[in-house]
């Protein structure tokens, strides 16, 4: 019998390197969720030079908002492969794909204003939306892997860092391109080739594997589960998109339209994603300490009331509003992410995957409709009716919270 069990030890500890339990269950890792929460800020900084620079390319390719708008669906694109990304990660040890994340897209999103043509465009955002998609998909679960048992507080980290990263991206594109233009801002790619090296030292010893995935082996997926799940994720996905998208994409030429510069309009959505910072630090961390259900839905009355409140305001009135719209646009995201992944810890990065493949799905085929209606009517009326839908998230989260009672009960 002893060495039955010893052998099963010896199987497990072959097909999937397990680390002490009590690191990976209980304590918080900071050497790997700082080195993944980097990884994501580097990544996301450079994906933060599209919004500002939309309108530029715009203007260069005499393309429409709807044409233009219509490029960052090829961004989006491969984020359909997240859910096979983050399966694979589950049983192969893909960090590779965390570190290099920084360096690719710094590379492709720095050479972008270069384009010549809407297809060579098309091209380079397929390049950066793939090493954008392998890096949501398992950056995520292997960083709540580290969190300990402060799931929320992990999770933060992430999108923190990821909104910082992309809200400096913002400010980094339309400063360089006034200093520089747009032929000099390849040498802006430098950065991500020393954040990949910093990256590879930090989780050099890092596995994403799960510790589950002898059982995966032989126990097929609850698919039954997933679907009951994620259908009302889905439907708070669907009635968030159109805020997302004309908060991020089009923000800047809705500002634009307003009568603000470059400058300003870039600053705008900078501000909002530095607001996000510190709402998706306290959502996240309350989170943790209250119902994850509840803060979602909070946030989500919060979020519309100060959109609506936004179309009635001019001048610097608009700053501290825009303030509190990304405290709490931003904040609803590491919750949403716990939510998902604490039911299916067995399969972390691939409900991750799943969950972001979803969301990105959403938001890009939320793009050409925002794009779509600004043409024909303006920015602010489609601002307006992306507010106008957002409440309805709340039937969503009364759905999850009804089942996760009947799990309970059961």
């Amino acid at each position: 019998m002893e060495k039955i069990i010893e052998n099963e030890t010896t199987t497990l500890e072959i097909n999937s390197p397990i680390p002490n339990s009590e690191s990976e269950v209980d304590l918080f890792n900071s050497r790997y969720v700082g080195s993944i929460a980097l990884a994501h800020g580097v990544h996301d900084l450079y994906a933060g030079f599209l919004p500002p620079l939309l309108p530029i390319m715009i203007e260069k390719l005499s393309l429409s908002n709807l044409g233009g708008g219509s490029l960052t669906l090829f961004f989006s694109l491969p984020s359909l492969l997240q859910p096979v990304i983050g399966s694979l990660a589950d049983r192969r040890n893909l960090k590779i794909l965390v570190i290099l994340a920084p360096f690719i897209t710094g590379v492709v999103m720095t050479l972008l204003g270069l384009s010549s043509t809407p297809l060579m465009m098309m091209a380079m955002l397929v390049l950066a939306g793939l090493s954008s998609a392998s890096l949501h998909a398992i950056g995520p679960a292997l960083n709540s892997k580290h969190a300990g048992k402060k799931l929320g507080r992990g999770m933060s980290f992430w999108v923190n860092a990821g909104t910082l990263g992309y809200a400096l991206g913002t400010l980094v594109l339309v400063s360089a391109y006034d200093l520089l233009g747009l032929s000099k801002l390849p040498i802006l790619a430098i950065l991500g080739a020393v954040a990949s090296l910093v990256i590879w030292h930090g989780l050099k010893d890092a596995n994403t594997c799960t510790g589950e995935i002898r059982m995966q082996k032989s126990i097929p997926r609850d698919w039954g589960r997933i679907l009951r799940f994620m259908v009302p994720v889905v439907f708070i996905i669907a009635t968030r998109a159109m805020m997302t998208v004309t908060l991020s994409t089009y923000f800047p030429a809705f500002l634009l339209e307003r009568g603000a510069s470059t400058w300003v309009s870039g600053a705008g959505i900078s501000l909002i994603y530095m607001a996000g910072v510190f709402g998706s630090y306290i959502a996240g961390s309350l989170s943790d300490k209250f119902n994850r259900v509840k803060i979602l839905a909070i946030v989500t009355i919060a979020l519309f009331s100060f959109m609506m409140v936004f179309l009635q305001i001019n001048n610097w009135l608009q700053i501290p509003v825009l303030f509190l719209i990304g405290f709490f646009e931003i904040a609803a995201m590491p919750v949403l992410m716990v939510l998902v992944q604490e039911g299916f810890m067995e399969d972390r990065a691939f409900i991750n995957g799943l969950f972001l493949s979803l969301n990105f799905v959403g938001t890009s085929l939320a793009v050409p409709l925002v794009g779509r209606l600004a043409d024909l009517y303006s920015f602010q009326t489609t601002f307006q009716l992306a507010a106008y839908i957002l409440p309805f998230g709340l039937i969503g989260m009364v759905w999850i919270h009804r089942s996760n009672k009947s799990s309970r009960l059961v």
